[in-house]
């Protein structure tokens, strides 16, 4: 697993988490750091992440309120520079409703100095949901240009609903020592023939702080917000959530 250059134990275990897990608005595309130079740490590497969320807000969608989510992911360096990711998560409604969504993943991507260029499909099954069943593919991305920053633009199409979303997303994060972070992620998204939405859909941010236990346990809590930019007759609303999320390196 790569992560970069300025990561100690505690610091690549929050950046990993802090950077996108379980569905935050986004691909899993930008779970995992860029590459620091030189050869990866180990060649294998596995994280489980649970946590609870306030709403549940996927691409500018409400599609739950009080969800407790879990997500199983494994990273394997195929190569020094060539990194493969799969994985699943399950979310699910824990007040009145019963909404719930089960989903597998993997992306390929190819990382060189501060690059990174990939593609990324998932598949995803809902249930008491209006959001459709199907497979979500496309590219993506990602310019690093220092440890702190990282920058993304990705498209996406989803059979679901045949029709397209992308994004242009920027992370910035910090260490405030050896064993917490903070992470700032903000962007905005275009979609088109998506769920009745075509054009600029939202623009999102998330705050996290993240405490790291060991060089294999932390903890995060977040707060979230996205605001529509649609204004056609499927336009969304405007959100503000709060949630917490727990991880584990094996």
């Amino acid at each position: 697993m790569r992560y970069p250059s300025y990561s100690s134990a505690f610091a690549t275990l929050a950046f990993a988490i802090a950077a996108a897990p379980l569905h935050a608005g986004s691909q899993p595309d930008a779970a995992i750091p860029l590459a620091a130079e030189g050869s990866p740490e180990i060649p294998i590497g596995i994280e489980a992440v649970t946590g609870y969320r306030s709403e549940f807000i996927y691409r500018g969608f409400n599609l739950g309120q009080n969800v407790i989510d879990f997500q199983l992911e494994s990273e394997i360096a195929l190569t020094n520079n060539l990194i493969l990711s799969v994985g699943g998560w399950y979310a699910t409604e824990t007040g009145s409703g019963d909404f719930s969504e089960t989903t597998g993943f993997l992306d390929l991507r190819y990382e060189w100095t501060h690059w990174a260029l990939g593609i990324a499909a998932s598949y995803h099954s809902f249930t008491h949901s209006f959001f459709e069943d199907g497979l979500d593919s496309g590219l993506f991305v990602t310019w690093a240009p220092n440890d702190d920053i990282q920058l993304t633009a990705g498209g996406y199409y989803d059979d679901g609903p045949g029709g397209w979303y992308g994004k242009l997303e920027g992370n910035w994060s910090r260490p405030l020592g050896d064993k917490s972070f903070v992470s700032l992620l903000t962007g905005v998204s275009w979609v088109d023939d998506y769920y009745l939405r075509s054009g600029w859909n939202d623009a999102y941010a998330r705050f996290s702080y993240t405490y790291a236990f060991n060089d294999r346990v932390s903890v995060t809590p977040f707060v979230g917000t996205s605001i529509s930019l649609d204004s056609g007759p499927a336009s969304g609303s405007d959100y503000l959530w709060g949630g917490l999320w727990f991880e584990v390196n094996f």
